[in-house]
C-alpha cells in the first residue's frame, strides 16, 4: 500500500512539473528552419567564428515562437579556437525579430533541454577558412 502511494504522489508530483512548463508546448510546436534562415546563420558564423572551416557536429533546433511572435533557434557545433584545439560542442540560443536574427547568447539554458528536436546543419560545416 505505502509503494502505491509513493508511486501515485510521485506521478501527481511529476505532472504538477510538466504542466507549469510553459515551454514545452512551444517547443512541440515548432517548426523546421526556413533555409533563408539558415543562410543568414551561416554567414553570420563567417564573422563570427575564429576558424568557420574547423565547424563540425553542426546542428540547428526548429523554430519556437512564442506567444508575443518573438522566435527563437538553437544552434549547436564544435569548432577550434586560435591555438588550433577543438572547444567541445556549444551552443547558442538565436532570437529572432521579425523574420531577422536578434543577437545570441552562448550555451542558452532553452537549448540544453532534451524536448528540443535537432537535425543536422551540414551548411555550416562547409564553410571555408578565413
Amino acid at each position: 500500500m505505502r509503494n502505491k502511494a509513493i508511486l501515485i504522489f510521485g506521478s501527481l508530483l511529476l505532472a504538477a512539473c510538466a504542466a507549469s512548463d510553459k515551454y514545452s508546448d512551444i517547443i512541440a510546436r515548432a517548426t523546421p528552419p526556413s533555409p533563408a534562415l539558415k543562410a543568414e546563420i551561416v554567414a553570420g558564423a563567417k564573422e563570427l567564428v575564429y576558424d568557420p572551416s574547423s565547424i563540425r557536429d553542426a546542428e540547428i533546433s526548429n523554430v519556437a515562437t512564442l506567444p508575443e511572435g518573438l522566435q527563437g533557434v538553437c544552434v549547436r557545433a564544435d569548432s577550434k579556437d586560435v591555438s588550433g584545439r577543438y572547444l567541445g560542442q556549444h551552443s547558442i540560443g538565436i532570437p529572432i525579430r521579425n523574420g531577422k536574427i536578434a543577437g545570441g547568447s552562448l550555451d542558452h539554458p532553452l537549448c540544453d533541454r532534451m524536448d528540443v528536436q535537432w537535425q543536422p546543419f551540414p551548411e555550416l560545416e562547409r564553410l571555408p577558412g578565413k
